[in-house]
Order: C-alpha cells, then structure tokens, then sequence
C-alpha cells in the first residue's frame, strides 16, 4: 500500500451513486496521478434528497486502494443538431438586430452557429464546439428581444437548460469546452479575447471583430480544462464586474503553468455600472446614448502595420483628461467611460489599467 493525496474529481464526470443509484455521483482522485479511488469514496450531488459523502479516513494522506480507472469518453452530439437548429429567428438574434444590420447579425450566427429552440418559445442555442469540430454541449437560453436580459422565473433564475436534457440522453458524458473555440481553426490572430457569457462574446465580436472572442460559460470556466487548447494564444480576459480578483487569482496560477493571460479591471474599477454587469453592457448603453443607430465611433480604427491600434479623437481627448489628472474615474459619466474603455482596449492590450486620480 502507498499513500496518496486525495481530493474530488473537478471534472464533470458523474457516476452512480451507491446510494440512490443515480447518476450523480462525484469521486475522488489521487491528485498525483488522476486515477480514480474506489467507488466507494466520494459525494453525490443530490445533498438534500440523498446526502451521500464518503471520504478515505485520515488527515492530509491516506491510505487507500487505488483503481487504475481511466474517465469515461465524452460524448458528442450530431453536427445535425446544429445545422437544423440555425433558424435565424428568436429572441436573441431579435435583440441584434437592434443593434446591427441584417449582414452583420447573418454572419455572427453563422461564426457562432447561433441555434434556436422550440423549448421556450423564442429560445437560444449557444453550441460548445471544440477545435476539432466536435459539437460537446448545447446550452439553452431565453432573452428578452427587446432588453437582451434573461427571462427569469418566478424564483429570479435565469430560464436555461441544455440539448442534452430535452432530449432525454441519460448516458451523455458531458464534457464541456469554451464557447466559440472551433474559431482558432479560422483565425491568424494570436490574441483570444475572453469573456464569461456567451452573449457577451457574440456581441463583443460585433462591437470589435479585431478580436476572437470566446467565452468560458461562467465565473468558474477559466480553467486549465478549457483554456489549454488556446495556451499558446495571448488571452485578454475581461471578468463581469465584481469577478476581478477571482479571475485574476486563476490567470496566475495558470500563467505559472506556461498560459498567457492578461485580466482587464477597467470594469471593476467603474461606479456606474451594477456588479454583474459585463463589458458588452458598456457598449450597448453607448449605442443608447449615441444614437438609434451605430456610428463610426462604435469601431475601432484599423492603422498600418506599424502601429497594431488607434483611437478616435474623442478617446484621445478623454485619454489625456485621465493622463493629466483633470478627471478621475470616479468623476466620469457614461459617455466619457465608453471612450475611455475604448482607448485601453484599441490602443494598447497589454496596458488595461486606469489608476484614480489621488
């Protein structure tokens, strides 16, 4: 017998409890090697209705029996899922078009494969495809055409689900990946833009298509899991306000592991906007304050191959304001942190902090 550090298995992979024998069971792994312990050791998911939690007895090491177990192969669905469900008409695809025209709101659906849902009428389908073209997960979302905000129910929950479950596949190993990662197959670009919803990356790829824009689904999907096949990209990750810290913690773990990350904490830092709030939110109330319609202000100005960026005049101006200690951000209305936002991200991606002015 050999000792061995033990924790539960981080990854999705579920089995049947030996309790309720469902499949919502979560093992522990010897953390050096990754193998599976006995099936015996571990928590099921279903705390409240069956509460099972089983650990090896000892304090940091254990001794214990040790299953040579490999994880389970994920699943994939049927490109054809995806195919059928591209119908270029629900809610969210609705919402873009109040904010670009026909072609530009065509194109993102397509890049995406922006899928639409019979399970709640007017419903999303944002398709987890990897770099392989592999189609691992389909998420289903229900926005507000007019708002681009999530319907909740009576509870205040965002109404989501997944293909998975509508169609009932019991025996889908779930094994999820960043959201538009199949776009490192089409790209030259080696910087990624990362962002945690889905919605966001859409409309970011919009608002400033310079950039690839994936998403990792969540605050916790910025993990080696799903950022591996990009570790050799540069990756800006831009947190919703109030997750700052949190992903700035990861992204140094992770660069100890050879990653390339870079967190933005312009959000963070701004007053004027809810915790939660996310950096396409920025943009779509300056489309509001501007004008019905998008002005040539809302694009980032392509230069030569010299310089890789250049703001407009408006930035530059708000830019020097900052530089000179005229303006704190505190002092700043909406306007002038959209071109502020816009100078730091179009200017220079690897300088995305504004201090307040002391």
């Amino acid at each position: 017998m050999k000792q061995y550090k033990y924790s539960l298995d981080k990854s999705s992979k579920k089995f049947v409890c030996p309790k309720c024998y469902k499949k919502t069971f979560v093992l522990f792994i010897e953390t050096e090697t990754n193998n599976y312990l006995s099936d015996a050791y571990g928590r099921c998911d279903r705390q409240s209705n069956c509460g099972y939690f089983n650990t090896p007895k000892g304090e940091q090491k254990n001794t214990f029996e040790v299953i040579n177990r490999p994880p389970p192969e994920p699943s994939f669905h049927e490109f054809s899922l995806v195919t059928n469900s591209i119908k270029h008409q629900n809610n969210f695809i609705q919402f873009l078009k109040t904010l670009f025209t026909e072609t530009e709101v065509n194109e993102a659906i397509q890049k995406y494969y922006i899928g639409t849902s019979k399970h709640w009428n007017g419903a999303t389908i944002f398709w987890q495809i990897d770099n392989l073209e592999k189609v691992r997960h389909g998420k289903i979302m229900l926005f507000n055409p007019e708002t681009g905000k999530r319907v909740k129910n009576k509870e205040g929950k965002g109404l989501i689900n997944s293909v998975r479950s509508v169609l009932k596949l019991k025996d889908f190993n779930l094994n999820q990946c960043l959201f538009g990662l199949q776009l490192i197959n089409k790209t030259y670009q080696k910087t990624i833009a990362l962002v945690e919803g889905e919605k966001t990356a859409v409309l970011m790829s919009l608002f400033k298509p310079q950039y690839t824009w994936l998403a990792t689904g969540g605050k916790s999907g910025l993990k080696h899991d799903f950022l591996k096949p990009i570790k050799e990209y540069k990756i800006i990750a831009f947190p919703d306000k109030s997750e700052y810290n949190d992903w700035l913690n990861k992204a140094t773990e992770l660069n100890g592991f050879g990653f390339k990350i870079v967190v933005n904490d312009w959000l963070e830092q701004q007053t004027n906007y809810l915790d939660g709030s996310d950096l396409a939110d920025v943009y779509i109330n300056e489309c509001k304050l501007i004008a019905p319609q998008k002005t040539e202000a809302m694009r980032i100005v392509e230069t030569d191959t010299k310089q890789d960026w250049q703001c407009t005049n408006d930035s530059r101006e708000t830019l020097f304001l900052f530089k000179n200690k005229q303006k704190s951000i505190t002092e700043m209305t909406k306007e002038e942190s959209y071109k502020a936002i816009k100078y730091f991200i179009d200017h220079n991606a690897e300088v995305m902090t504004i201090k307040n002015s002391t």
